[in-house]
């Protein structure tokens, strides 16, 4: 029995330290990507997230980057084609890395709005899932204030618990962020000082 209840408090032990590394992973992800402030809730089936970020670029340079989306690669988003082209909308086709290797791909709409400095987004045709979300941007001289709001209506029962949900929420906003910052080659400091280290 003694023998039993060692084996059981270990793995608990290992449980939590792998939890806290991956929450730890996660924290140090987000703080790289410019991650300031996050909240996400659910009603149901429809989820909300607020998130805050700042890049350290001027507003129109970022706002330019996300206009032109089909530029920008992380390893979460793998690809982004162009389907239609049409004054302030553009619609493309975006491949994400999946669970288990596989890459999902799902058709958005954007619309841009540079008078308002605002970019709204939202899915077109996704049996899964529909998306509505805004990017609000805020002028502060060389670096630029990211107010985003998103919108998740699940189309269908997904039987995972609402934790996964929420990571995977948090894991797009955040790649997009890291795929902005890859995109206008910026580099935080550890970046920077490890790259310098190479031969």
């Amino acid at each position: 029995m003694a023998k039993a209840l060692k084996i059981l408090v270990g793995l608990v032990i290992v449980v939590v330290v792998v939890y806290a590394g991956f929450r730890f992973y996660q924290s140090r992800r987000a703080l790289k990507a410019g991650l300031l402030t996050e909240k996400i809730t659910h009603d149901g089936d429809l989820w909300k997230a607020e998130f805050t970020a700042r890049i350290p670029a001027p507003e129109q340079t970022v706002f330019s980057t996300i206009r032109n989306i089909e530029n920008t690669h992380s390893d979460q988003v793998k690809a982004v084609r162009i389907v239609s082209e049409a004054g302030n909308k553009k619609t493309v086709d975006m491949d994400i890395a999946g669970l288990g290797g596989q890459t999902i791909t799902t058709e958005l709409e954007f619309e841009y709005l540079p008078d308002d400095k605002k970019i709204v987004y939202h899915t077109l045709n996704n049996p899964l899932l529909d998306t509505h979300a805004t990017y609000q941007l805020g002028d502060e001289g060389s670096s630029t204030f990211i107010d985003y709001h998103e919108t998740t209506h699940l189309l269908q029962p997904v039987p995972v618990p609402e934790g996964v949900i929420k990571q995977v929420i948090r894991g797009v906003f955040i790649a997009q962020l890291e795929g902005l910052k890859q995109a206008l080659n910026i580099k935080t400091a550890d970046e920077t000082s490890s790259s310098d280290d190479e031969p």
